[in-house]
């Protein structure tokens, strides 16, 4: 029996389609389920919904933000993605501002579909490597908050595919337009790199790693030479601005070189003015992201558990796949790096940078199961360990979200909302959150300055307050002139920062407390930098 070529190739259109439909509807279920039923928040959204704003109306940079308090009175922080939100319309972004991140990551799941379908004419291949991309628990956790990542990370993508098409060949559609030494096309990808300075620096950290690894691996020299050359042309097309970009860099980098012992500390427990003492009479910490190496490692994998079969996929035959293989090693090699390399913690969580890791990751695996060595292999059988664990570790972030009491990162909580309407209807104009992670909501909220900031700027006064309390509560209220102290009680209770005799109620919304500090509110006296 003939089959006809025709009804074939229809059958294959169709079925590319379902798969496509299908993978980004399961993307954006699983990246929109922590929402259902909730109102959507953020720990970053607010302060780039206000950063959106002030573009808005100041149409320029540098802007200013001053309901922080603890930041400069010109934000420095890159602009490319605030000014990505200015452009949408106002309306629109104040109401669906929850669904921008899982958009652009479902753009970005539809390009590895696409790229892979084109590079291997597999649906099971393109629907593999779009399978994995779907359900990576740490895609899924950063696209709870609105913040430069998933737009960075597409971006950043964007830069590597137009630079590794300048290199390799092609006979596609776009071989009789560039060729592989295609210096107009490497010129495009220089600017996307200049673009990807200014858009986040995380990110930007890992193409030039990965980019660096390739010109190695494969003595291709122009790949780092385009990361290189984006730095002086991220200056020039933002007209200075990335100057104060990379002080921001510096202040950050400084801040943490002292800080990191304590990063994901408690702010009160983990305070040297409140720390629970051993018996040595040292403070003992109680908290924190590195209590053991164990613990780290477990967290890691179960933001990515496609490490494991990576860890025993050969290096592809196949030009498209060998250059993304050392592309994704070279990511992860930088996330256990500054996951578990003392100093290097200093550029941030190493999950993070696996972000960027996923995509090529991604690809590799499908390749490699589904062409090069055959789903019944160690990597078939890693793979398919990844994906049940993938979705253990879901169901897991899913459970924790929803049982969470304090701390929100995904959604506002009522009472929270409550209290930050109705401190916008009272006099003053200053008010001290704890947690901080709820602050930068309040000044959104409540149109009154908060003492947080960390986003900009030179960190001396930051650091006074965060990542854990160096002076008395007292001391922020009088040389801030705190008007009101907002404390979600299921976080810390007035008596264990010792200003329970000190605070008057206001009104009380569930767990969260607004009160007035009774003693008068005074500009700071020189003297008071000794408390």
């Amino acid at each position: 029996m003939t089959t006809d070529p025709v009804l074939a190739r229809q059958v294959d259109a169709m079925l590319f389609m379902l798969v496509g439909f299908a993978l980004v509807g399961l993307a954006l279920y699983l990246r929109l389920r922590i929402f259902i039923g909730k109102r959507p928040g953020g720990v970053d959204t607010w302060y780039y919904l206000a950063s959106a704003e002030a573009i808005r109306k100041r149409k320029w940079l540098p802007i200013s933000l001053p309901q922080y308090l603890l930041h400069d009175e010109t934000e420095s922080y890159p602009a490319v993605f605030p000014i990505f939100l200015a452009l949408l319309p106002e309306r629109w972004r104040k109401s669906y501002f929850w669904l921008i991140s899982p958009l652009i990551d479902a753009i970005q799941l539809l390009l590895l579909y696409l790229l892979t379908f084109r590079l291997t004419d597999s649906v099971l291949a393109a629907g593999t490597a779009g399978l994995i991309y779907a359900v990576t628990p740490q895609l899924i956790s950063e696209t709870r908050n609105l913040n430069g990542r998933a737009f960075a990370s597409l971006l950043q993508t964007l830069c590597m595919l137009v630079l590794l098409r300048s290199i390799i060949p092609s006979d596609g559609p776009s071989a009789n337009i560039t060729g592989p030494h295609d210096y107009g096309l490497w010129a495009i990808g220089v600017l996307l790199v200049a673009v990807l300075y200014n858009t986040h620096t995380s990110t930007t950290i890992a193409f030039l790693v990965s980019a660096a690894t390739l010109s190695v691996v494969f003595g291709e020299r122009r790949l780092i030479v385009a990361g290189l050359a984006g730095l002086p042309l991220a200056v020039i097309i933002s007209g200075g601005y990335y100057l104060r970009v990379i002080r921001n860099h510096v202040y950050a980098a400084q801040f943490w070189l002292e800080n990191v012992q304590f990063t994901r500390a408690h702010q009160v427990n983990d305070s040297p003015l409140f720390s629970i003492h051993n018996g040595s009479g040292r403070p003992h910490r109680q908290h924190g992201l590195y209590r053991s190496s164990l613990s780290l490692f477990i967290r890691v994998i179960g933001e990515n558990p496609f490490i494991l079969p990576v860890l025993v996929t050969p290096i592809p035959a196949n030009v498209w796949a060998a250059h993304m293989y050392w592309w994704a090693v070279a990511v992860l090699a930088l996330s256990v790096l500054t996951t578990f390399g003392g100093p290097l913690r200093i550029l941030g969580p190493g999950y993070h940078y696996m972000k960027t890791s996923v995509f090529p990751t991604a690809y590799v695996l499908s390749v490699t199961v589904n062409i090069q060595e055959g789903a019944i292999s160690w990597v078939g059988l890693a793979l398919v360990i990844s994906v049940i664990a993938s979705f253990a570790a879901l169901a897991y972030f899913y459970r924790v979200m929803t049982a969470r009491e304090t701390e929100h990162t995904a959604q506002t909580p009522p009472d929270l909302a409550e209290a930050a309407a109705y401190l916008g209807t009272l006099p003053g104009e200053r008010v001290l959150v704890l947690p901080t992670m709820y602050a930068d909501f309040v000044a959104y909220g409540s149109h009154k300055a908060v003492v947080w900031g960390g986003h900009s700027g030179n960190l001396k006064k930051f650091a006074e307050f965060y990542p854990v309390l160096r002076r008395p509560i007292e001391y922020f209220v009088r040389r801030y002139n705190v008007d009101y102290i907002l404390l979600d009680e299921a976080y810390v209770q007035p008596v264990r920062l010792g200003i329970a005799a000190d605070l008057s109620q206001v009104r009380r919304f569930g767990a969260m407390a607004i009160y007035e500090f009774v003693r008068p509110a005074a500009t700071l006296q020189p003297d008071l930098t000794t408390l």
